[in-house]
């Protein structure tokens, strides 16, 4: 029960009027000497209670009168049931994110999430302070809406494709609820509650410092889906296939597997499909690309849509790149010149004289002179008596690795976790050792090892450059690798992997921040629109998933695939103890949409009662006026025995 006119029970104070005469103003009757004071004292008794008995009933009337009449002036009314609240600030999050594209029999999740929306926004009142937030789009302010325009704001929100972090967005609405400066908070989250979405725990002090923000959230009653997607697509291997040449693309797509099931995968690259093939969910396949002129390559790979059609498109964007350049120092020997000019034919790599990619050191010679960037590969030589001259060298450039005299007998094939695959079956004879310094600027990376796990292969980052150092001599005496394909296949490894230029593109994910390169003044976006590339260079409302092109005028500067985050396509539901370790123990889960309107506005007002409250006031005046008209029809105690006494003289 509550009351809207609270201060009225001040007047509850006039209650002590009728207490007070019936205490102190009591009716005192005359005393006059009669005969017969034994029939008279036996009357007088008589008559003393049933006057008592009408002043207390008289006393209690009056008191109740008082009371109803202030109750009734207070407007007092029961909570409850009914429609009316009283003035309370609320935040409605919407979980927009990917997964509320989901499409279940005709509408999409974000639809049945609207229509929650809806009805709430439907019981708002002009007292009330009511924002909207989207789950799914974390840089969009919250929107402050009222009773007339909410309906209009809910129906422009959209699905975005990013993730939603729905601990963020409710510690951001208890921070809106909190500087609101009402008594009465809620905090409606309307979500499929997807257990990706609440991998952060929520932070007590978040729930202490907006006391009586209660949260109810709300998740539809959505059938379980075997949901698949492309989970993941490798161009060339992690680099950019070089120009002109062929290349390979890896992709995976996500789900459970079904030995029955096998889903059509396509790759389109510039608009024509390039390859297609099936394979079933939760597996890994390999395609071809074809070869590409120098310049920006884009497309996608797509399986056929489920219900979450959104994961079932990923796009890829890169950049050709040129063959490396690759100059030799020292005395190379036929094998490597053999090796070199098969490439050099390929156009997997170009042979310059000067400064080039990558410089192939014999013995250490042209170090020195390696710029910064630059990148070398270091073959021994066949004489043990040149190490010191190489160590020279090595100590000149920083690296922190040095060769000693021959630690190897017999043959051991080289092997490694991280072996590169032209090394798989090729088998040293003579090895050098290779120590480290005691306090190396960067931590060891040993990419192979022979015998009894001594390094082979190993490589350095020193002040902008890198190094790979070779334990064996290249000579057939030292290892099989001169005579054998894997000298061919190990230079290509080096060439264009190890030293390659150019790097993967970075993953991009819808919902991030997504920096522009330098030059670029416009981006145009996947649905066409092209805004401009503000002083921040970084385009904040990458909300879709698809291809984004940096311009410099008309003049394409950089693309960049956007995708789907992985997390969203995991449509497991979070159970109740997950939801409230996230949001805390006081939440309030409903399932069921029927329960919505009760569950909401939970400090409600009823029917006022000032009706029945001031009928009841004019019933016991009524009460009152009887009451005390029988009392005054009555005679006193006095009067009854003169009364008495004279009758019976008579």
């Amino acid at each position: 029960m509550g009351a809207l006119n609270p201060l009225f029970f001040v007047a509850a104070v006039a209650a002590g009027v009728p207490l007070f005469l019936h205490l102190f103003r009591r009716y005192q009757a005359q005393r006059v000497v009669f005969p017969a004071l034994k029939y008279l004292n036996r009357t007088n008794r008589d008559h003393a209670r049933r006057i008592r008995f009408r002043q207390l009933l008289l006393l209690l009337v009056r008191l109740a009168t008082i009371l109803l009449l202030v109750g009734a002036g207070a407007r007092l009314f029961l909570r409850g049931e009914g429609s009316v609240h009283p003035p309370t600030a609320l935040v409605i999050v919407m979980d927009n994110s990917m997964s509320s594209a989901r499409v279940v029999g005709q509408d999409r999740v974000l639809d049945l999430l609207k229509a929650r929306a809806w009805e709430t926004l439907s019981r708002i009142t002009d007292d009330d302070r009511v924002w909207i937030l989207r789950a799914g789009e974390p840089w969009t302010p919250a929107e402050l809406v009222g009773p007339a325009d909410g309906r209009a704001a809910v129906e422009t929100i959209e699905a975005s494709h990013g993730r939603g972090d729905l601990v963020a967005a409710v510690a951001r609405a208890r921070e809106l609820v909190a500087t609101s400066g009402f008594d009465h908070r809620e905090i409606h989250l309307l979500s499929d509650l997807q257990a990706t979405s609440l991998s952060n725990p929520a932070d007590p002090s978040d729930a202490e410092g907006s006391v009586g923000a209660v949260v109810v959230a709300w998740r539809p009653d959505l059938p379980e889906m075997g949901n698949h997607g492309i989970d993941g697509v490798v161009v060339g291997g992690g680099l950019p296939p070089l120009a002109g040449h062929r290349s390979e693309m890896a992709v995976s797509v996500s789900g459970k597997a079904d030995a029955d099931s096998h889903l059509p995968l396509r790759i389109i690259v510039d608009g024509r499909i390039r390859g297609a093939t099936t394979l079933p969910a939760g597996a890994t396949t390999t395609l071809p690309l074809p070869a590409s002129d120098t310049g920006w390559v884009q497309g996608y790979v797509e399986v056929d849509p489920d219900d979450l059609s959104v994961d079932d498109r990923r796009y890829f964007a890169y950049r050709t790149r040129a063959a490396p350049r690759v100059s030799v120092s020292g005395p190379g020997g036929i094998f490597l010149e053999q090796a070199l000019s098969v490439l050099a034919d390929a156009g997997r790599l170009e042979r310059v004289g000067g400064r080039g990619d990558l410089l192939v050191s014999m013995g250490g010679t042209g170090m020195a002179s390696v710029p910064e960037g630059g990148r070398v590969v270091v073959f021994p030589p066949e004489d043990p008596t040149a190490l010191p001259g190489l160590n020279t060298q090595l100590a000149g450039a920083r690296i922190p690795w040095r060769y000693s005299p021959p630690s190897g007998a017999g043959t051991s094939s080289v092997t490694g976790p991280f072996l590169p695959d032209p090394l798989l079956g090729v088998e040293a004879s003579v090895w050098y050792g290779l120590t480290m310094d005691e306090n190396p600027s960067s931590a060891p990376s040993i990419l192979a090892e022979v015998g009894s796990g001594e390094p082979w292969l190993v490589s350095a980052e020193v002040e902008g450059r890198s190094y790979l150092l070779v334990a064996s001599p290249l000579s057939p005496e030292a290892s099989t690798l001169p005579v054998s394909t894997s000298m061919v296949q190990l230079m290509d490894w080096v060439a264009t992997r190890w030293a390659g230029s150019g790097t993967a593109p970075p993953d991009r994910w819808a919902g991030e921040a997504l920096p522009a390169p330098r030059g670029a003044t416009h981006v145009e976006t996947p649905t066409g629109d092209r805004p401009e590339i503000d002083g921040t260079r970084q385009l904040t409302q990458a909300s879709r998933a698809g291809l984004y092109t940096f311009l410099a005028s008309d003049s394409v500067v950089a693309m960049a695939a956007v995708n789907p985050p992985r997390e969203e396509s995991d449509l497991t539901p979070a159970d109740r103890a997950t939801l409230r370790a996230a949001l805390g123990p006081g939440m309030v889960l409903v399932e069921d949409s029927s329960r919505w309107e009760a569950a909401t506005f939970r400090q409600r007002q009823g029917p006022e009662l000032w009706w029945p409250l001031v009928l009841g006031a004019l019933i016991l005046l009524v009460v009152e006026n009887l009451v005390a008209a029988g009392r005054m029809d009555g005679r006193s105690p006095g009067g009854v025995a003169a009364r008495s006494t004279a009758d019976a003289s008579g």
